[in-house]
């Protein structure tokens, strides 16, 4: 699924990439010049990025393979940029690949229309034999519709929220109280509306008049004042019902024509409004607010169970794995509903331990039925927001964040933008704050002494999925010189396995303890399929210090044992003089490997041991002259002329200080100068 993740780092990046390099070169003649080029080209970049993300198109495939090309292309660019190593001629190559880059999108993108995000539309028909578990919610919600002076009224009606997560149940029990006798009875009028989104007050306004008069007249070109005056006197002297199902505006400019139109109905009336957004439940002024849980596994079972088998036969047959996959539902109904309707027609065991075994988000019809209603919470965040939801798939399911924690996490990463007059501190709490009121996390601990403050959360399992699935192809840093409370440490990766995309640690020349280095385990990071090692590097070692930096480098960098499925490799900086030949061998899927200033490197890896290796680059290696199998390496065919590197090519960037030999399906096409 979609790199959307990707395209909001890259946002961030163009900002403080600009930062740095006015802070690095603001001395240099020309800074003026340099920053504003660099400027004008990340907003270029961020424009692109824009359009794909509005547009979705990180669902098409082709769309998808051009967008990280130009995202990796941006991000090495950058980093080159901004530590100095980029020459004037590589520099030129790689903005004209953008340029190709750019083009190329440009002309996919005119292709296609937007991609939206469809928004299921709702009706009050269900069958209620077919409700299960909601008993312990009914209850309280049949006595708010039904008794009068049991709710704060201050208007003839009162407001009832259904809050929680998509897919838990919110309008099946809003379906079971519409059509309940008792309500049918104790209302003279029942109205029911899906909002979605966006609000269109004329076009809600329109639909309650269509439903307190079904024979009413056409309604075309009728200013949004003259309906709600409809709608007022319809409803004078009416008792009324009304469910606004799947509201998701939390302006309040918006909803108050309504709330004071609605208000000409006869004391007792109730407003029932659905929503994921407890924001939403505040902004409707709620006498009632009920925050629906999630199922047991059992009530998944029967949910499963009534739509996936059709005799009892087949229940008998299949009932134990049916339960596991009922386990698996993880309390949603809508997952049973769906799960059950994609086991209908298997009857072979088989099948049903295939399914059993394959992850949700790898079962294109789960996929299918679960993806929008998540997607529509997500893309309803902001983008610094979505950066931090994603941020959670790193940690394990069940996980217990702490809120300061996780705080802290996302202002190190540099998700948190800044504003005037505003601590980043307090920023990244109301971004918690946010995210807890949109149901994306649950399972709340509160601080007892301290306004009922959240301290503590999880997240439920299919959010911790849909997380991952967002997450897959992000970037993480931690910096190995940073000992103060907005730093990540070595030891806080250690059960931080479901990372996935690319690891960046920087600062690894300050390291002391290698103990808390190997805290890390990356080794046990299987997703990990990027992983970036940046020293400090040094002109010299010429004193003892320096001796003893040469020692340390190389402890550090054994003591960070790769992750088994590594595909890309960045080390830079390193001052050791050599990368023992038990370090590479567990990286036998790289495709890309680059060697950045390891001046005192004098032994390479050897190349044999990368059967996958498609892009090798290797910059400022004063000293490499064998490999540790002491295989001498020279000069393969060389291609001078730089615009004949095309997008497809394997790329090789040697510095011509090394001899490199031209490895059987490694390319050399350009040699740095």
């Amino acid at each position: 699924m979609a790199d959307t993740l990707l395209i909001d780092l890259f946002k961030q990046l163009g900002s403080i990439a600009v930062q740095l390099a006015k802070q690095e070169i603001n001395l240099l003649v020309g800074v003026d010049e340099e920053v504003q080029k660099l400027q004008d080209r990340l907003g270029m970049i961020k424009a692109m990025l824009d359009d794909a993300e509005e547009r979705h198109a990180v669902k098409q495939r082709t769309e998808k393979l051009w967008l990280e090309k130009l995202q990796i292309s941006t991000m090495r660019w950058m980093t080159s940029w901004t530590r100095g190593t980029l020459q004037g001629s590589e520099q030129r190559l790689r903005e004209k690949k953008e340029n190709q880059l750019i083009l190329t999108l440009l002309l996919l993108s005119r292709r296609r229309q937007p991609d939206v995000v469809e928004r299921p539309t709702t009706t009050s028909f269900v069958d209620v034999s077919n409700i299960i578990g909601r008993d312990i919610y009914w209850d309280e919600l049949l006595r708010s519709l039904l008794s009068v002076g049991s709710l704060e009224e201050r208007n003839s009606y009162c407001v009832i929220s259904l809050v929680g997560l998509g897919g838990i149940g919110k309008t099946t029990l809003a379906q079971l109280a519409y059509n309940h006798p008792e309500v049918q009875d104790h209302f003279q009028k029942r109205m029911w509306v899906c909002i979605s989104d966006p609000f269109d007050q004329c076009k809600v306004a329109k639909a309650i008049i269509k439903e307190v008069d079904p024979e009413h007249g056409p309604l075309d070109n009728i200013e949004l004042q003259s309906l709600l005056c409809k709608i007022h006197d319809l409803i004078k002297d009416k008792k009324f019902f009304l469910v606004l199902d799947d509201v998701w505006i939390e302006d309040f400019e918006k909803w108050e024509p309504f709330k004071s139109a609605l208000k000409n109905g006869v004391h007792g009336s109730r407003i029932l409004a659905t929503t994921r957004n407890q924001i939403v439940a505040n902004m409707m002024e709620s006498a009632l607010t009920i925050n629906l849980e999630v199922l047991s596994d059992e009530d998944c079972w029967l949910i499963f169970s009534k739509i996936a088998f059709s005799n009892e036969e087949e229940l008998k047959y299949l009932e134990d794995l049916g339960r596991k996959l009922a386990i698996k539902c993880n309390g949603l109904p809508l997952v049973a509903k769906t799960l059950g309707s994609l086991m209908h027609n298997k009857r072979n065991r088989e099948q049903w331990n295939k399914i059993l075994d394959s992850h949700m988000w790898e079962l294109e019809d789960i996929e299918k039925g679960l993806l929008a209603p998540l997607l529509l919470s997500y893309y309803e965040l902001p983008s610094t927001m979505r950066r931090c939801f994603s941020y959670c798939a790193i940690f394990s399911k069940d996980y217990l964040f702490s809120r300061d924690k996780l705080v802290l996490h996302w202002m190190a990463q540099g998700y948190v933008e800044s504003k005037e007059n505003m601590e980043m501190e307090v920023i990244a709490e109301e971004y918690f704050e946010k995210l807890a009121m949109r149901s994306f996390f649950q399972d709340f601990e509160r601080h007892e002494n301290s306004d009922d403050k959240i301290i503590g959360c999880k997240m439920h399992d299919i959010v911790h999925d849909f997380a991952q699935l967002m997450a897959k192809n992000d970037s993480f840093e931690i910096d190995g010189d940073k000992d103060d409370r907005e730093g990540c440490k070595f030891g806080e990766l250690k059960n931080l396995n479901q990372l996935q995309g690319t690891l960046r640690i920087n600062g690894l020349e300050n390291v002391v303890d290698v103990g808390e280095v190997q805290n890390a385990q990356l080794k046990k990071k299987i997703h990990l399929r990027g992983l970036v090692l940046w020293f400090s590097p040094l002109d010299s070692l010429e004193d003892e210090e320096d001796i003893r930096r040469m020692e340390n480098d190389i402890l550090v960098l054994n003591a960070l044992e790769p992750p088994p499925h590594l595909q890309d490799l960045e080390i830079g900086g390193y001052m050791g003089n050599i990368i023992y030949p038990n370090w590479m061998m567990s990286c036998t899927t790289l495709k890309r490997l680059q060697l950045l200033r390891c001046v005192k490197l004098e032994h390479l890896p050897s190349l044999g041991q990368l059967p996958f290796l498609e892009v090798l680059k290797i910059s400022w290696l004063l000293n490499a002259k064998k490999t540790v199998d002491n295989q001498h390496y020279e000069f393969g065919p060389q291609i001078n002329d730089k615009d004949d590197v095309g997008a497809g090519s394997a790329e090789c960037v040697v510095d011509e200080r090394v001899e490199v030999d031209n490895d059987e399906g490694l390319e050399i096409c350009e040699v740095d100068r």
